[in-house]
């Protein structure tokens, strides 16, 4: 096929697919001399550029010379991030590391091999959240070739907590566990075994039994692979950070079922023993930490919208939530946005920014395919009716909090490294400390009592993640219907800068 009119990038390409041919076949000594081509190569373009290193890399360590790797490796991460960040579209930064993350995923391997550990954490914390530190304005504290020292026990002695962060990987993945005191690496099922029990998990949320009196397998086999590695480690009653990656985003780990040997107790939903944030990175991690709430904290209420369609009807129970939260702010504390009031217009132009709580009683929608444009669904204006997930990129936020109280508020679409994106990751992404938002959708019965233990415990002074889990356990220890995570686990706490 090459044979045909001169073509440069073609004709790259055929030498790329003969150096992976060559390495495949154990021809390392070719493999090497064509990757060295291909890389120094002015004309190669950058996707095949970081290929060549990325491959000359693994070429190096299969020759014993780690040093060597090493190097081919930086280099492909550079390449990869001076071509990330030409990019000028928010959407195609997002998707970017989609078809790059196998280059940090092999250089992690590389370096857990050569029984460095650390090293790989760092790197692996280098590939999260890019997009979103961008957009705040923060530079990644642990790059290569930093002299700043890494040593992620001192962000868990800033959080006093536990911090467990999670990389899937197609052959292998692994958790870390840092404490104040420790680092310690395990390793983990590879990621299609974990998506497929996790998918099933959540499934399981749809059936009219309790997963935890039905004795769900899933729940049982995902606690033993995700969590049991680092029980020891955890307190009981402490605080606990997860930084997911790849299907654990779409996982509420709370809901997990403690069993067996390492149970004190009967079986329970850990939510029982431990006080739950998630995280996108370590690097954003460092820059913040657990704050009580404002005590003059002002709240700005956008609910009870109109119909905005049939798709989008009243909401029942909105009023009751609306006033349940009324309870807690003063009227010269709080501005209130709805019915006909309730719009994208009128929230945009009520100086957010000034606002330590945001809350939002509406309907939301997640799109898959454009993760930006999902959005609030808000009262009628002229045509519109949406507030959408770029609209509030736009807007630069201060908020301690922001609670989306609607359907799929997290989103439904996870990219390599930056996570789940959606409202959740635009309001952090605007500046936002805190947020709450749902990973499915939410009920019209339940979530009014969850909103309401919510704010009282903000109210006396709790941090979020203790209201939200003390507001969640008033579901848990129900005798009703909300004791199923379904009703109280859809919310999740995200943690920003």
């Amino acid at each position: 096929m090459a044979k045909g009119a001169p073509d440069p990038v073609r004709d790259l390409y055929t030498q790329l697919l003969a150096a992976h041919l060559a390495e495949k076949s154990n021809e390392l000594p070719a493999a090497a001399k064509s990757y060295s081509a291909i890389a120094g190569d002015p004309q190669s373009p950058t996707s095949i550029r970081w290929e060549a290193q990325a491959g000359l890399a693994q070429v190096h360590a299969a020759q014993g010379q780690p040093a060597l790797a090493e190097r081919e490796f930086n280099e492909a991460i550079t390449t990869i991030s001076k071509a990330r960040d030409a990019l000028q579209h928010e959407d195609f930064r997002l998707s970017f590391l989609s078809s790059a993350i196998r280059f940090y995923d092999a250089y992690v391997n590389f370096l857990i091999q050569q029984k460095r550990p650390l090293d790989a954490l760092k790197i692996a914390d280098l590939s999260r959240a890019q997009t979103l530190e961008e957009g705040l304005s923060s530079k990644p504290l642990f790059a290569p070739g930093s002299t700043r020292p890494f040593d992620p026990r001192t962000i868990a002695r800033r959080w006093d907590a536990t911090l467990l962060f999670y990389w899937l990987g197609e052959q292998r993945s692994y958790l870390w566990t840092i404490t104040p005191e420790s680092v310690v690496l395990a390793d983990l099922p590879p990621s299609a075994e974990i998506e497929g029990a996790v998918k099933s998990y959540r499934l399981s949320f749809l059936d009219p039994r309790d997963p935890l009196e039905s004795g769900n397998t899933d729940a049982k086999k995902l606690y033993a692979a995700l969590l049991q590695p680092a029980e020891k480690f955890i307190p009981k009653n402490s605080r606990v950070v997860i930084l997911p990656d790849g299907s654990l985003n779409s996982l509420n780990f709370e809901t997990l079922i403690v069993s067996g040997p390492q149970a004190e107790e009967k079986p329970h939903y850990w939510i029982e023993d431990v006080t739950v944030t998630t995280a996108n990175s370590l690097s954003l991690l460092a820059h913040s930490s657990v704050s009580a709430p404002p005590k003059a904290g002002n709240l700005l209420l956008i609910g009870e919208p109109l119909a905005a369609s049939p798709d989008f009807p009243l909401l029942p129970q909105a009023d009751k939530e609306r006033s349940s939260l009324e309870n807690y702010f003063s009227s010269a504390q709080r501005l209130e946005l709805t019915g006909k009031n309730a719009t994208a217009t009128a929230f945009l132009s009520s100086q957010p920014e000034k606002f330590s709580f945001l809350h939002f009683a509406t309907h939301g929608t997640a799109s898959r395919t454009r993760p930006l444009e999902s959005a609030i669904i808000l009262s009628p204006d002229g045509d519109s009716y949406k507030l959408y997930a770029r609209d509030v990129l736009a807007h630069p936020l201060h908020a301690y909090l922001v609670t989306i109280s609607a359907c799929n508020g997290a989103g439904t679409k996870s990219y390599a490294g930056e996570g789940l994106v959606g409202l959740s990751w635009a309001f952090l992404r605007a500046g936002a400390h805190n947020v709450i938002a749902g990973l499915w959708e939410v009920s019209n019965a339940s979530t009014p009592q969850l909103m309401d233990e919510l704010y009282k415990g903000l109210h006396a002074g709790q941090d979020p993640a203790t209201a939200l889990r003390n507001a969640k356990l008033t579901l848990v220890h129900s005798s009703g219907n909300y004791r199923k995570p379904f009703y109280w686990a859809p919310f999740l706490l995200y943690s920003g800068s």
